[in-house]
């Protein structure tokens, strides 16, 4: 008796560790940017990352799709997103065709739901110094990153609130002047 419970005792175990070590290696295959990048939906992303200030950190080391938008601070959330975006685009990319169009306008919001503040922070410290960090960011800025820190006000909105298309441009935004340079950059042309 002692030995047949033992037994399933170590099969348990073994069962556990290989499920963990599976979970642990299916999250690190799946956080490559290669990854993301074997579906052709995301192509265009790659290409739209590639001209924007976003393509490398202050460092210059390329920018990983995992770096924005999965969270980065809380497991559970992180492991959400994952399962919950990899679960769409899987559906999407199994049931269209090559030449899927996907509506960049109403998967916005979704995409920037799991973008957490703290994976922008990660980068940009100082909120009071622009992106290139060699001045001060312009009176607006300021005052809307006082308001964002609670020092002016409170606002309830993240970084991506306010600070939209600045990796990505779908054709729809390229005519917003705030937009006009990163556009005037893009030369290929969307599937719709």
């Amino acid at each position: 008796m002692f030995f047949r419970s033992m037994k399933v005792w170590i099969a348990a175990t073994v069962l556990i560790v290989l499920v963990l070590v599976g979970s642990a290696l299916g999250v690190h295959i799946t956080s490559s940017t290669s990854f993301c990048l074997s579906c052709h939906e995301m192509r265009v992303h790659q290409q739209e990352l590639a001209l924007s200030p976003h393509a490398q950190d202050a460092k210059g080391n390329a920018i990983e799709c995992v770096q924005c938008h999965i969270p980065s601070t809380n497991m559970v959330r992180m492991l959400s997103a994952k399962v919950w975006l990899g679960t769409k685009d899987l559906w999407v990319h199994a049931t269209s065709g090559e030449a899927v169009a996907l509506d960049r306008r109403a998967i916005q919001p979704e995409a920037r739901r799991f973008m957490d503040d703290a994976n922008c922070r990660a980068c940009h410290e100082d909120l009071y110094r622009n992106a290139k960090n060699d001045g001060a960011i312009s009176v607006y800025g300021r005052l809307a990153h006082q308001n964002y820190l609670g020092e002016n006000g409170a606002s309830r909105s993240g970084c991506v609130g306010c600070h939209r298309n600045i990796a990505h441009l779908p054709l729809e935004d390229r005519h917003y002047e705030a937009n006009a340079a990163f556009a005037s950059k893009l030369t290929f042309k969307e599937v719709r």
